[in-house]
């Protein structure tokens, strides 16, 4: 209308809590990648030290067996770890 003023809009206040629900989304969603990379890092440190042990056992008192088992863990045990925190 003539003379009239113009309709102003205005636009409602973010919600707070929408903001943190992301925020926390966000947070936690990074949480999430840093304990997957380092469960697998850990699980491959304890593993390789499990190797380490093993092997002292195994050359202390040379045995075939003791030598098999040595690579049998490193190459079932030892490699998909090693595998699997390279593909991470």
């Amino acid at each position: 209308m003539i003379g009239s003023s113009p309709a102003t809009t205005t636009t409602p206040p973010p919600n707070p809590q929408i903001h943190q629900a992301h925020w926390k989304a966000g947070f936690l969603g990074a949480i999430n990648a840093l304990t997957l990379v380092l469960a697998v890092r850990l699980t491959l440190l304890v593993s390789v030290c499990g190797a380490f042990s093993l092997a002292y056992l195994a050359v202390s008192d040379a045995n075939p067996y003791k030598l098999g088992v040595l690579g049998l863990y490193a190459g079932l045990v030892v490699g998909p770890l090693v595998w699997l925190a390279a593909a991470r």
